[in-house]
């Protein structure tokens, strides 16, 4: 397996273009600053922006899908254009449509990125709030990450995967409670994440979905798919808005909350191995 095979993107660009990232003192293209960050035992920032998933097992093992581990990689899609033309409800001067990163909002932290009317200055009523989600994995890469900017072949494939349970059990909690408050101000919130995610978070979360634009959809999942087969003007992979799905709180809530429950038996059994 070649480093190649596991990394998609370090640092914005095609991994097979990137193997020095300290020339380019480690500056992410898509926030212009440097990147935050760490790999395992290093102070170096670990620019790994894409990873591939792998199918088969063994030295049967090949690439099959890219998927997206850093957050700030979706800021090189059109995000405000997309909540504009799926999401946004009334008319606009484009113009007059501004973002801003990083919002706090009282004890639950922070939103990724607000997007907003300023026409009606000093008065703010028209905004919609975006949340960023990539996926954390399980494993490390940090050996072939050091192989791969080291140009050497990697002594042995990294064991790694997509940790897509944490994400269900820490984004979607948080994401219901920011979706309740954005209710309770008439307003919405965005979840722009990638293809994969969505696929796996309605394959374990049956929810009902809503029109975009309906006045009760306090949440929606814009999701993106990433085409390594194609690139932007700029030489980075082409992300490409794939679904917008609407939903409410509440019905995320209910079925967050109550899932399908397990056999009850086997349970049963469980209990009595333990005895």
């Amino acid at each position: 397996m070649k480093s190649t095979d596991v990394f998609v993107e370090i640092l914005g660009c095609p991994a097979d273009e990137m193997h020095e990232p300290v020339n380019a003192d480690y500056i992410c293209p898509f926030i212009s600053e440097r990147c935050v960050k760490r790999g395992h035992n290093t102070r170096d920032p670990f620019p790994v922006c894409t990873l591939w998933k792998q199918s088969g097992s063994g030295v049967n093992r090949v690439p099959s899908r890219p998927v997206i581990v850093c957050p700030k990689r979706f800021f090189t899609a059109d995000i405000v254009g997309d909540i504009l033309e799926h999401v946004w409800v009334g008319p606009y001067d484009r113009e007059k449509i501004e973002a801003v990163r990083e919002i706090k909002m009282g004890k639950i932290g922070n939103v990724d990125m607000v997007v907003c009317d300023t026409s009606t200055l000093p008065v703010l009523d028209k905004f919609v709030s975006v949340e960023l989600q990539a996926i954390d994995i399980t494993g490390s890469v940090s050996d072939a990450y050091t192989d791969h900017i080291s140009q050497v072949v990697m002594e042995r494939p990294p064991k790694y995967n997509f940790n897509t349970a944490n994400v269900h059990k820490r984004y979607l909690t948080q994401l219901i409670k920011k979706g309740y408050f954005h209710s309770t101000w008439r307003k919405k919130i965005v979840a722009v994440v990638q293809d994969f995610l969505l696929e796996s978070i309605r394959e374990r979360v049956r929810f009902a979905a809503t029109n975009p634009k309906d006045e009760n959809t306090s949440i929606v999942f814009m999701s993106y798919s990433l085409d390594t087969s194609e690139k932007d003007e700029e030489g980075y992979y082409r992300l490409k808005l794939k679904e917008v799905v609407g939903t409410e709180h509440s019905v995320l809530m209910n079925a967050v909350v109550y899932e399908t429950p397990p056999d009850r038996e086997q349970f049963v059994e469980a209990i009595k191995r333990q005895l």
